[in-house]
């Protein structure tokens, strides 16, 4: 299709109906999950270097007092101090490449690209990779340890499988570390038109348009960049950078909440982590300024 034949008359459609109160919200649904955090209030902010300008990853080291991050272009892991944010130490962990999450288990640290290739950098010894059958076309963002399956969740932006069943959702696969095997079925599916239900719009035609127009303004978006699992309620975690949302998936694969994401905070949201105190970090881009990470403590009562 030629978006340049089509753009004039959905702009004028967009602009037309934008303002039609004859299209109802959908209700929020009503789960009775409260978020344990405000997003509104972090209790930090780390300022990042400029080698992380561009932090695509965040996880938790096995010595739980640093942080450890990532940049989408180099092989190199950077260890952050979690209560100044301070690099403390770099370490080279293979060649420039697209790196997109990391996350530890053990003493292991295990990155993931985009392309879905798994690199496992031990304490000591060489770094070596794991092919977990992904490709490009699933655009792998996002990953996380489950303890409980002993398998690293990979969080997918683009592709969610192949068949009707994956139209319009997002999936988060898990790779079994004792078999290194991918598993066949997605580990959890993120429903598009669930989230526009959370974010209280409709999905049927303006989102199409808002969609064309701008993939990350559509009701539904969702492309899931960052997840982990929080110690405080054990639900899974996921931020999205496409949607600007942050959602949390219960055991069973549906959504106990979904809230959006400030945009001037959280310009590029990739990374996601929880410390052992259940403070969670999540990190940005910086967008043509300083990446960032803000700490968000549990709320007690």
């Amino acid at each position: 299709m030629c978006r340049s034949n089509n753009y004039p008359v959905l702009l004028a459609l967009a602009i037309a109906t934008a303002g039609c109160s004859d299209i109802p919200e959908k209700a929020i649904p009503e789960t009775g999950f409260t978020l344990p955090y405000q997003l509104d209030h972090p209790d930090t902010m780390f300022k990042l270097p400029s080698g992380l300008r561009e932090i695509s990853g965040l996880g938790l080291a096995a010595d739980s007092v640093h942080l450890i991050a990532i940049n989408d272009e180099e092989g190199k892991l950077f260890f952050l101090n979690t209560e100044t944010g301070a690099v403390e130490e770099e370490r080279r962990f293979g060649k420039n490449n697209d790196y997109e999450g990391v996350e530890v288990v053990g003493t292991d640290i295990y990155v993931v690209r985009s392309n879905g290739t798994l690199y496992c950098v031990p304490d000591s010894g060489k770094t070596s990779e794991l092919n977990t059958k992904l490709n490009s076309d699933y655009d792998v963002e996002g990953l996380a340890y489950d303890a409980a399956s002993h398998a690293l969740l990979l969080a997918c932006k683009g592709r969610a499988g192949k068949g009707d069943a994956f139209t319009h959702k997002k999936a988060i696969y898990a790779f079994d570390l004792k078999q290194e095997k991918l598993r066949k079925k997605p580990a959890f599916l993120i429903d598009r038109e669930e989230v526009a239900r959370w974010k209280g719009q409709n999905s049927g035609f303006m989102a199409r348009v808002l969609e064309f127009l701008d993939a990350d303004q559509a009701a539904s978006a969702f492309s899931p960049s960052g997840l982990a699992f929080s110690p405080i309620d054990s639900n899974l975690y996921v931020i999205a950078s496409v949607g600007k949302a942050l959602a949390v998936v219960r055991p069973d694969g549906s959504l106990a909440i979904l809230k959006q994401l400030n945009t001037n905070r959280f310009p590029q949201p990739e990374g996601l982590c929880f410390d052992r105190a259940g403070r969670m970090y999540i990190s940005t881009e910086g967008k043509g300024a300083a990446g960032r990470i803000y700490r968000f403590s549990p709320v007690t009562e």
